[in-house]
């Protein structure tokens, strides 16, 4: 019942077909969505023609190499169609009235890319693991095209470990930790193996971030009396190219949504890009990845040691809807003989996290 559900769900009217497409905010969301909505102009079923939004500094700018313009210059434009870049639902209630008002027709832009890839959803809904991950996915997928927050009964505790698989200890087991921010996700890490592991080696392109990584691996290392070699960190981002890019820094969220980016008019310190299969030179059985939309990225570059090794994956797939889907058929596709299962972190609409495993 729940897959027919979805299915009504996603065949609800969607009219954007033909339409000139603009995207509603310029802010944190709507770059977040930049490497989703690349691969959707690449694979030709989303063109964006620009973006709006209501603060007029904005106005006659550029954002992510395309115009930005007014809300009374989009009413201009008969074949408009808006898509709102937000995860929240009073923004995404009060710019449904503007729209209204301005009569332009428009979608949140979850709704838009998960209609238009309905056999993507329900391919990814056919292939997890058991019947909660179905459950959770098929609620998520509700909650972003309707724009609302899940429901208490779907959110799950311990992020990153919510499944036995990823609790168990193993002495000779090796962490990654893609986006490790400040360390918390290794502490928590240590604290669950009860510090029986063989290497974490994390990864944190931001450097306030990454000096903060320090401070806290040095009182760990000291407080469990670990080897120094044991918890490697680096101050580089994580993607499917090695190279350097611009990191741009979260000054409002504590450094939390610090993402690297690709833009032509991005502002902030440059940092090293490294891939999974070029820097990783030895076995590792757990890969956690949090990077801020990168994740698809990082995949592509971790492919050779995902199918070689076959470790334990954590990944993120909430920072744009493309990845709800793109990523769990991407990884199925490099080891058909993963177990899938999707667990949500939140009561907001971010931490959804892929758990893939092999018995």
């Amino acid at each position: 019942m729940v897959r027919q559900e979805l299915v009504e769900i996603l065949d609800m009217p969607l009219d954007i077909s033909g339409k000139d497409i603009y995207i509603w905010g310029t802010g944190n969301t709507t770059l977040l969505y930049q490497e989703g909505l690349n691969r959707l102009d690449t694979e030709g079923s989303l063109h964006i023609t620009g973006y709006v939004d209501n603060n007029s500094g904005k106005w006659g700018q550029t954002f992510c190499d395309k115009p930005v313009i007014s809300p009374q210059e989009l009413k201009e434009h008969t074949n408009a169609c808006a898509l709102i870049c937000s995860p929240q639902p009073q923004v995404i209630s009060a710019v449904r009235q503007q729209l209204k008002e301005l009569q332009v027709s428009g979608y949140h832009i979850d709704e838009a890319i998960l209609k238009l890839h309905k056999e993507k959803v329900l391919e990814c809904y056919d292939l997890l693991y058991d019947a909660e991950s179905q459950e959770i996915f098929a609620h998520i997928i509700a909650c972003r095209i309707n724009g609302e927050y899940p429901q208490e009964k779907y959110v799950s505790s311990e992020q990153y470990f919510a499944l036995k698989n990823f609790r168990q200890r193993n002495p000779r087991e090796v962490f990654i930790d893609c986006g490790a921010f400040v360390g918390d996700s290794a502490e928590r890490y240590i604290w669950k193996k009860d510090g029986v592991f063989g290497k974490i080696i994390a990864f944190e392109p931001d450097l306030q971030n990454y000096r903060a990584l320090e401070k806290r691996t040095d009182r760990l290392k000291e407080e469990w009396n670990f080897a120094p070699e044991q918890i490697e960190i680096y101050p580089y981002g994580i993607s499917d190219h090695s190279s350097y890019s611009k990191v741009e820094q979260d000054s409002v969220n504590n450094g939390l949504s610090s993402k690297i980016t690709e833009s032509s008019s991005a502002e902030g310190v440059t940092c090293r890009i490294v891939t999974i299969d070029d820097f990783i030179k030895e076995p590792f059985t757990f890969l956690k990845a949090d990077i801020e939309s990168y994740e698809y990225r990082m995949i592509s570059g971790a492919q050779n040691s995902i199918t070689k090794y076959h470790p334990l994956l954590a990944v993120c797939i909430y920072h744009n809807a493309a990845d709800l889907y793109d990523i769990p058929l991407f990884i199925k596709s490099l080891v058909p003989e993963y177990n899938i299962q999707i667990r949500h972190h939140s009561d907001l609409l971010d931490e959804t996290v892929l758990y893939a495993w092999i018995d």
